[in-house]
């Protein structure tokens, strides 16, 4: 009778032991691999900004001009980002809207082109809109053509701006409200459809409850990507009276060399971004990852409904299309292949490859460190043993408003001011400057992707880890790394595409002998030789295509045993 105790007494020791092994588990190399991360992006940040901010301090000697100027950038910085905020919210509900009710086949199809326009590359975008709508656009020779008439129609300031902003973020806006949409619940569609609602009332009392927690977050979001804009308003601007503070930043240093000048409006913008981040840091915008949807349609539009939705859909895919096609109809010519054997193209497409990939690779890898941790963090979480877990959690996500708080020209500039300081050389360190800068940029949208996956890993397989007495290695090998190696891929290619399209930081470090595709391509532009930044947007184009869609399967490749 005596061993029944004891057995229990041993039973019980055993079983109380994980808890207390379990109470140092936020505290490992995953864990603290996370932190070191979140102080390597905020020590980086700092740096950029004492050396703006130190050499802010000299102000030119006009400083009322400059006042003067830093208001109107302000201004009209504000009022083209709060305008395409409108319109691209607008348009994204309604594609959103009619591709949810809709049924058709391809809209799997429609829902990827949505996604890839989020990498689009702006200079392509602004040299698709001006092949369309420009003078010698496909609108203005067709309608002078088929019907003699000659548009007086300039696309150049505001309008133009407009227009790209609303095709790049539309489409994304768009892609985020369908997942809103399809995440409704079953039960509430087959009680609207019982209730027979009309289309209004569906959107009123279904639709758009699912879409309003959404809009504030992704309205900040939207506004600071168009407040910060460069290619397009550099290209489609028209001149300084619809400049914002990356194009001036860009001419103070590029053109004028007024490095005071440059590191006042970039500590100007800073303020302004850090004004509108902190209130929106709070905000509950879940995940930002554009991911599979679910197909399943349960209650599809019918009737006249239907046709009203589908010529709707019809003009927004006309809208973002367009463009993509008369970029790849000016780059089929003859010229291709001699183009391709230049030297100066291949030392461009050598670079940007080298930069997308080692930058790409360098994402997932500060990404997957991050989901790690928060997925370390779940755990204890799960297990009821994490310490201060609301502010770890805020600490391990801080990293995702770096892109907002330091835009690219702004990032570009604090490492170019760096690099002056010490006296190294522009072309040596560039390559380095820009595989660490588009890592950088790109890693808020990856940790995004990527930390959902893990923290749901975490709570599902946790306890069982545990159990099995798994180290943190093993449980990335057999359970973390199979489970979301789509989710990597996804990161892969975001990273390898917003690099291979980045224009801002390639911008002050660019040289003859030191070039990207996209600076390839501005420079073309800006010597009028269209044709070669045809063939050069046509090759960017195929180039993010592909590899945004290569690349995800290349990561689903299972390997062999």
């Amino acid at each position: 009778m005596t061993s029944l105790p004891q057995s229990a007494n041993k039973s019980t020791s055993i079983n109380a032991s994980p808890p207390r092994a379990a109470a140092r588990l936020p505290f490992n190399w995953r864990f603290f691999s996370g932190l070191l991360i979140t102080f390597f992006v905020f020590a980086t940040i700092f740096l950029v900004l004492f050396v703006i901010v130190n050499a802010a301090q000299n102000l030119p000697s006009n400083q009322s001009a400059l006042s003067a100027n830093l208001l109107h950038l302000l201004r009209m910085s504000s009022i083209q980002a709060g305008l395409s905020v409108f319109f691209s919210l607008i348009v994204g509900a309604f594609a959103a809207v009619a591709l949810y009710r809709l049924r058709f086949k391809g809209k799997g199809l429609a829902l990827a082109l949505l996604s890839a326009g989020l990498v689009l590359p702006t200079i392509i975008v602004a040299f698709g809109l001006l092949a369309v709508w420009g003078r010698a656009g496909w609108l203005r020779e067709g309608a002078k053509t088929l019907f003699d008439l000659d548009l007086n129609f300039s696309i150049f300031g505001l309008v133009g701006i407009l227009m790209a902003h609303t095709l790049l973020n539309g489409s994304f806006a768009a892609r985020l409200f369908y997942d809103r949409l399809a995440s409704t619940p079953a039960t509430k569609l087959k009680l609207g459809r019982s209730l027979n609602l009309s289309p209004m009332a569906r959107f009123r009392y279904i639709e758009w409850p699912a879409l309003k927690p959404a809009i504030p977050g992704l309205a900040a979001t939207i506004f600071l990507m168009c407040f910060t804009s460069f290619a397009l308003v550099l290209l489609l601007g028209g001149g300084p009276a619809n400049a914002t503070f990356e194009v001036a930043i860009f001419e103070a240093v590029r053109l004028d060399f007024d490095l005071n000048r440059a590191a006042l409006l970039a500590a100007t913008q800073l303020l302004f971004c850090l004004i509108i981040i902190v209130p929106t840091a709070n905000w509950n915008t879940k995940s930002m990852m554009i991911g599979e949807a679910s197909m399943q349609n349960l209650w599809p539009a019918i009737g006249r409904e239907k046709w009203v939705l589908l010529g709707l859909l019809l003009l927004v895919a006309a809208f973002y299309l367009t463009p993509l096609f008369a970029i790849i109809q000016k780059a089929i010519s003859p010229a291709l292949i001699p183009y391709l054997g230049q030297e100066k193209f291949l030392r461009a497409l050598q670079a940007s490859l080298t930069i997308a990939s080692v930058s790409a690779s360098l994402t997932l890898v500060l990404a997957t460190l991050l989901a790690t941790a928060r997925g370390e963090l779940k755990r204890a979480e799960k297990l009821g043993t994490a310490r201060w877990p609301r502010l770890f959690r805020m600490i391990l996500g801080a990293p995702i408003f770096a892109y907002m708080a330091m835009p690219a020209m702004v990032l570009g500039l604090g490492f170019f001011l760096i690099t002056r300081h010490l006296a190294l050389p522009t072309e040596a360190v560039g390559i380095w400057v820009l595989i660490l800068a588009n890592a950088l940029l790109a890693l808020p949208l990856a940790s995004a992707a990527l930390t959902p996956s893990y923290e749901k890993l975490a709570n599902r397989y946790g306890k069982l880890s545990m159990s099995l007495n798994m180290t943190g290695w093993q449980r990335f090998r057999h359970i973390e790394w199979p489970l979301s190696r789509r989710e990597a891929g996804y990161v892969f290619a975001l990273g390898f595409t917003f690099s291979l399209g980045d224009v801002g930081v390639i911008a002050l470090f660019g040289t003859d002998e030191f070039s990207t595709l996209p600076w390839l391509m501005y420079r073309a532009l800006g010597s009028y030789r269209s044709n070669d930044a045809a063939l050069i947007a046509g090759i960017l184009l195929a180039l993010v295509i592909f590899s945004f869609w290569a690349l995800p399967h290349l990561f689903r490749i299972k390997r062999r045993a």
